[in-house]
């Protein structure tokens, strides 16, 4: 199971992702080799964040019920 610090690295590169996104002029975006519409690139990151966000928040409500 990977450290809830690291989901929560992904929501913030994430989240950086898709605000830099916006501050150019791209219409395209290129992932492994391909291009891909820019829109779709936004979304991808978009799951990425959510999911990572919803595992952090997870991992810290199994924690501190241990806790308890």
């Amino acid at each position: 199971m990977r450290n809830k610090n690291w989901d929560l690295a992904f929501v913030i590169i994430g989240i950086l992702n898709i605000a830099f996104s916006f501050a150019g002029n791209n219409t395209i975006e290129v992932i492994f080799g391909f291009e891909i519409n820019i829109w779709t690139y936004r979304t991808i990151w978009g799951f990425i964040v959510i999911g990572s966000f919803l595992s952090y928040r997870k991992k810290k409500k199994l924690e501190l019920e241990a806790n308890d």
